[in-house]
This record gives structure tokens, C-alpha cells and sequence, in this order.
């Protein structure tokens, strides 16, 4: 593997979209199209975190030979980012996609919430570079508790996107190479 120093990533600015299940990967990640929709304001310090859980292995042997094999048990990943936006759309990706609005306009918190289902693209910049991931199918909930600490700083709604397997994919979402614009 080369050492290529214009490969590194420096964030810049960031967007988060929304769009239907099974939207494709826009050629353009600067202006992904009107099928995306911007979730809005994000967090600068909170950018995005990707965590996993399961992936254990397990040794398999034979009176042969005591590691003969490993196997794996099924991986799931998260992502994670802080909403800093409190509109309709926003908190309904925290408190679940069937949140109602009630009378007075406002959102009405199911006792039992569903996720929102839809495609996710996350697009970084580094200045004239650009870095992505993108899944076609997705679920979108609350990923920690709401805590607002201090009246200095933003409040921030914690999602968290489980990206899942659509269709005849065997894969759950895609990283692009850093890439000039």
C-alpha cells in the first residue's frame, strides 16, 4: 500500500440526507438531487461515529486439529450523529416515524415508537475532496437519551442509523474513496 498524503481527511463541512428505500448513490455528491433531503443542522462536535456489535469468533476444532476453523457471529454496525434541528421531521427522527401532531401542533410521542425506514447518505468535505457513505436501507432512531446540559451550548438530538441489508444486496452501505470533486 502506497503512502498517498492528499488520501488523508480533514472534515470540513458535512451534510445528512434522507431519501426512500433503495435510492441510489447520486453521481454528484455535491448536489445529491431533490430525492435527498438535508436533515438539517448537525453538530460540530459530534460529527459521526460508527459503532459494531457482535463479529465474535468462535475457534472450531477437531480431535485433529483444536483450531481448524474460526467462525464469526453476525456483525451490526450503527452510525451516529447529533440532530441539532428541532422541527417536525427532526424530531420525529428521535421519537419514531409514527409521532403524531396533536391539536395544538405538537408532536404527539407513540408509546411504542417505529424507527423511520429510508435510504442515508452522509457526504464530508476536505476542502476540494469529498467522502461518503451511503446506505441504501436504513433504520433511523433515537440512539441515547436527550440531555440538555447547559444553556451555552446547541441541544442536540442523538440518532442512530442502522444500516441494513435491501433486496438481493449482500452488503448494508458503501464508503466512497476520498475523491476530488
Amino acid at each position: 500500500m502506497a503512502v498517498i498524503d492528499t488520501a488523508t481527511l480533514v472534515i470540513g463541512a458535512g451534510n445528512y440526507f434522507t431519501a426512500t428505500v433503495d435510492t441510489v448513490i447520486p453521481p454528484d455528491l455535491t448536489t445529491p438531487g431533490v430525492e435527498w433531503t438535508n436533515v438539517g443542522h448537525t453538530s460540530l462536535e459530534d460529527i459521526f461515529s460508527i459503532s459494531s456489535d457482535g463479529g465474535e469468533a468462535t475457534v472450531i476444532g477437531t480431535l485433529q486439529n483444536k483450531s481448524l476453523r474460526t467462525s464469526y457471529s453476525t456483525r451490526t454496525e450503527t452510525m451516529a450523529f447529533t440532530l441539532q434541528q428541532f422541527d417536525e421531521d427532526s424530531l420525529k427522527l428521535y421519537y419514531g416515524s409514527n409521532s403524531t401532531v396533536g391539536i395544538g401542533g405538537e408532536l404527539l410521542v407513540p408509546a411504542n415508537p417505529k424507527p423511520t425506514s429510508s435510504a442515508f447518505l452522509v457526504v464530508f468535505v476536505d476542502g476540494a475532496n469529498i467522502f461518503a457513505f451511503h446506505a441504501p436501507k436504513t433504520e433511523i432512531y433515537r440512539s441515547d437519551d436527550l440531555s440538555i446540559s447547559d444553556t451555552e451550548s446547541l441541544a442536540g438530538l442523538p440518532i442512530g442509523v442502522k444500516p441494513l441489508v435491501s433486496g438481493t444486496n449482500d452488503h448494508t452501505y458503501a464508503v466512497t474513496p476520498l475523491a476530488a470533486v
